[in-house]
């Protein structure tokens, strides 16, 4: 039961961190991207669920719901902290940007991925069945 508190702690002290640090890398995107609502969704190893968002990002009804208008940029799945990190992006600004722009935010994207990822770096990874960590950039279409 310790160990149950502990790792608990521990997540919620991560997330705090993880939250702390990358509102100003959502404010960095909002500035590269005035017109754009960015979101982060976490998930950890334990099924837990986060969303972190800019002001521009419609907010869901319920967090398990996902953002309602995002559309996945970039994510990686099995990292050290989390099963997964999304970077979504509102989809209705997705009509007005041209495929240069969409490149730098996926650049931006994948950066801001990495970042939580190794800041979160607290525990042993958690690795595919290959034994490396994925990532996807999903770019126009996705």
């Amino acid at each position: 039961m310790t160990e149950q508190i502990n790792s608990a702690a521990t997540e919620q002290d991560v997330v705090f961190l993880a939250r702390e640090s990358f509102v100003g890398e959502l404010k960095n995107l909002n500035q590269q991207f005035p017109n754009t609502g960015f979101g982060i969704a976490l998930k950890t190893h334990e099924g837990n669920e986060y969303l972190l968002a800019n002001a521009r990002m419609p907010l869901p009804s319920a967090k398990s719901n996902g953002f309602p208008t995002g559309r996945r940029v970039a994510r990686l799945d099995n990292g050290t902290r989390f099963s997964s990190i999304e970077v979504l992006a509102d989809s209705r600004a997705f009509d007005t940007i041209s495929p240069g722009t969409e490149a730098e935010m996926l650049g931006n994207a994948l950066e801001l991925i990495a970042r939580i990822d190794s800041f979160s770096g607290m525990a042993p990874a958690s690795l595919t069945e290959s034994g490396h960590t994925q990532i996807a950039a999903t770019g126009t279409g996705g």
